[in-house]
């Protein structure tokens, strides 16, 4: 068998990335390292982090695509999440390469032209400059309001309404806007994902519904051709049984921001859920490096241990920059699940 054969032959794997894009964490660690930046400069010393939000796309984006060169059968979904908003930034809904091309299998409906590599960084890129604006957007709403709120007071001429004013557009304001990103509802999205793709391909609990009733999603018979079937109503019992072991589904959740308390529930019933359908959930932090920010997420590591994952703290300074992040996320996260047990790979 020849070895064009053998990776073809070899079964595709779905890999979900969530990304945490929230603006007020990569705010902050653009201005540390802008200033870390300068001092060194004048001792003539190159950029010891912490990475930046370019770094980190870079870097994501050079696991999206080595990943999909190990098989060209292989999927990628990307969603980006900021502290109240979650989307999906690859594929892009609405475009050339969007969700509907790529669970037909590429603009032509062939084999090998699911993800393209021109489109990936560009729409990845630009997604998440969106989510960026419109958060920003956002807290720039929330201050005009306060400060209507505080003009409308000095208006009446009662000092002690202007204090309450201010105080309650405050408090108010911080209610509104949570700390760190979506990191839950990202994770059901991806869960979400993921399951519309294994219903396509007929695996996992979807296995169990009537064969007819699963076509009648249009959208879906392309990938369920894709997966081995025919495509149509008549396709044998004997590929449907063989679909289900040819998407291997995965997420990788990389994380800058603190745990959010208030969603633990929510992440911890995504872990079971992603647990119960054999979904393996893989997460990576990357610190700032600053004394007061977290230094690593109680939250991700209980999903992983959960789910069978491997996470990993990205060590602050030097292997963040430069390619080096590029480096750890390729040596730990592009291999598949099934390759890990031979590889010494972080452990919890």
């Amino acid at each position: 068998m020849s070895t064009t054969d053998s990776a073809s032959s070899a079964p595709p794997n779905l890999l979900t990335i969530i990304l945490d894009i929230t603006p007020s964490t990569w705010g902050h660690r653009d201005v540390v390292r802008s200033a870390k930046f300068k001092a060194l400069a004048a001792k003539n010393k190159t950029s010891a982090g912490p990475a930046i939000i370019d770094d980190v796309l870079t870097s994501v984006l050079t696991l999206g695509k080595s990943f999909t060169c190990l098989n060209r059968d292989n999927v990628l979904v990307v969603i980006a999440a900021t502290e109240e908003e979650v989307a999906v930034v690859y594929p892009r809904k609405g475009g050339v390469g969007n969700i509907e091309h790529v669970l037909m299998g590429g603009l032509n409906g062939e084999w090998g032209e699911r993800v393209d590599h021109g489109l990936m960084n560009d729409y990845v890129r630009l997604g998440v400059a969106e989510l960026i604006n419109r958060a920003a957007d956002r807290v720039e709403k929330r201050e005009k309001m306060r400060q209507k709120q505080v003009e409308d007071a000095k208006m009446g001429g009662n000092e002690t309404n202007e204090q309450s004013a201010s105080g309650d557009s405050t408090e108010q304001s911080a209610k509104n806007q949570k700390n760190g990103a979506a990191t839950a509802a990202a994770l059901s999205m991806a869960l979400c994902t993921i399951n519309r793709f294994m219903v396509a391909s007929h695996a996992g609990v979807s296995a169990l519904a009537n064969s007819s009733s699963m076509l009648q999603r249009k959208d879906d018979e392309g990938v369920i051709a894709l997966m081995g079937g025919s495509g149509s109503s008549n396709f044998k019992q004997q590929e449907l049984q063989h679909s289900k072991s040819l998407l291997s589904p995965r997420a990788l959740i990389i994380q800058s921001s603190s745990d959010r308390t208030s969603d633990y529930n929510a992440l911890m019933n995504c872990a079971f859920a992603a647990n119960k359908q054999n979904i393996v959930i893989d997460g990576c932090f990357i610190p700032s490096g600053m004394k007061d920010d977290a230094k690593s997420s109680p939250y991700l590591e209980q999903i992983v241990d959960q789910t069978r994952g491997v996470y990993l703290s990205v060590p602050s300074g030097a292997a963040q920059v430069g390619g080096a992040l590029s480096e750890v996320l390729l040596s730990v996260f592009l291999p598949p699940p099934l390759l890990r047990k031979e590889m010494n790979l972080p452990k919890l």
